[in-house]
């Protein structure tokens, strides 16, 4: 049985610093937005040696800055809850307060802090967005998936945002651009990776902002977990 780690507030903007929801069963996580993918891999990072990170999105999510990783909380971090590190930040400007770990930069900040600690690392991306800085990854492109799934070897973490599956169309909209027996064999193949310990956590993102919106995002959250064999569906 799975646990709601932030009970779901409903279907509302995620943007770059909200959090609608995150939910687990055993090492798979499934959020609105990634901005918490960072909490959720600490404790497979300090149980794997030698763990490498394979990151499938849209977006590279690799943002850096000085500023954003002097507010690192480097003392003790992992032991934070999921609600003290959703409220890391410091203050701007403006008098208000900028979360530290947001959607464009976690994986920015986790390359910057644990870099040492991951062998390996691999993205899928559309290029949008800042690219990972001073290490070298390999690159998939869509037409080597899923087979490039299950040739994985050793141990990985798997962070996936459902918006790789969108594209946006000549009306301006976002809809699926690959078949659903694509997105199932993609899923099946991570599955398969979970089953032999190759993936060690796998954390889901929906994105709903970039998948046209909540209803495209759940459609191909259903096909991720009927891949999976999870049963999972967000409240009514």
């Amino acid at each position: 049985m799975g646990e709601w780690i932030v009970d779901f507030k409903g279907r509302n903007h995620s943007t770059a610093i909200n959090l609608n929801f995150l939910w687990k069963e055993q090492n798979v996580f499934i959020m609105d937005n990634h901005r918490a993918a960072l909490w959720c891999w600490i404790p497979s990072l300090k149980q794997n040696s030698d763990v490498g990170l394979f990151h499938v999105d849209r977006h590279y999510d690799a943002l850096f800055s000085d500023k954003d990783y002097s507010h690192f909380p480097h003392k003790e971090f992992s032991s934070l809850s999921i609600e003290e590190y959703l409220s890391c930040g410091y203050d701007n400007d403006y008098f208000s307060v900028t979360p530290l770990f947001r959607w464009d930069n976690y994986l920015g900040l986790f390359i910057e802090k644990y870099r040492k600690q991951v062998k390996e690392w691999a993205f899928a991306t559309h290029g949008k967005g800042s690219a990972p800085k001073d290490i070298r990854y390999a690159a998939y492109e869509p037409w080597e998936f899923p087979a490039a799934l299950v040739e994985l070897k050793g141990k990985w973490i798997f962070n996936l945002d459902l918006d790789y599956f969108f594209s946006r169309m000549s009306s301006g909209q976002m809809e699926k651009l690959f078949t659903d027996m694509y997105i199932i064999n993609f899923v099946k193949g991570i599955r398969t990776c979970l089953d032999s310990g190759v993936i060690v956590s796998l954390t889901v993102s929906l994105s709903p902002e970039c998948t046209g919106g909540w209803q495209g995002a759940e459609s191909v959250l259903q096909l991720v977990t009927e891949g999976l064999g999870i049963d999972f569906n967000l409240p009514a």
